[in-house]
């Protein structure tokens, strides 16, 4: 009878102990789960805030590009501007309002403009050697009929922030370019674009190109 009662509390006491590990297992799954779901709450949270936070820098990167003059904002007709110019002639007017012809100077320029830069140098022919003359590079910004050079770096003592406004107009494969000041006309430039070199990377495809066996 002793016997019986002793198996009897071992069964009781094993069938507790498997209620136990049970509940503690149901318990562990759901706590897992709990935890996974708060895991996958927390990334989507964090993908969404992501996604957000890029929607609003690209939209503040917009805001600078209109602002900056940046490629992605610029007017279909700048791109008209967008190459490389050589200097054909020129004329400006100097301290005694005498007008100077870029010819008498044996000048010679290069200017290069992007989406967003330009940058020019100019040099002076003296008895068939070369002296600099000026050089300029900064921002720009373009309508289709005014161009705007903000020079952040130049030898011609610019003031910071100072702005040179041209009227344009391309004719062919030329840049005609006016520059007023305070209602006075300053300066007259002619320039031709460079040949366009098209496809620029057609030799190194050409290069890495496997050889025929």
């Amino acid at each position: 009878m002793g016997f019986s009662i002793s198996a009897i509390s071992a069964v009781s006491v094993m069938g507790a102990i498997r209620h136990s590990v049970k509940a503690f297992t149901l318990l562990a799954v759901l706590t897992s789960a709990s935890g996974f779901i708060w895991i996958q709450n927390a990334y989507a949270d964090t993908a969404s805030s992501v996604v957000v936070n890029n929607a609003e820098t690209a939209s503040t990167e917009a805001s600078v590009d209109t602002a900056t003059g940046l490629a992605a904002q610029v007017p279909a007709q700048d791109f008209t501007l967008v190459g490389s110019w050589q200097l054909v002639s020129g004329r400006y007017l100097n301290e005694k309002h005498e007008w100077v012809d870029y010819q008498s100077l044996n000048l010679s320029a290069i200017k290069v403009i992007s989406a967003r830069h330009f940058s020019f140098t100019t040099m002076k022919n003296v008895d068939g050697v070369s002296q600099f003359w000026a050089a300029g590079s900064g921002t720009y910004q373009a309508t289709a009929t005014e161009y705007t050079e903000r020079p952040e770096l130049n030898s011609f003592s610019a003031a910071k922030g100072a702005e040179f406004v041209f009227s344009y107009a391309i004719k062919g494969q030329e840049l005609h370019t006016q520059r007023v000041e305070n209602g006075e006309l300053k300066e007259v430039e002619v320039w031709q674009r460079l040949e366009i070199v098209k496809q620029p990377f057609a030799s190194v495809r050409t290069l890495l190109r496997p050889k025929a066996r």
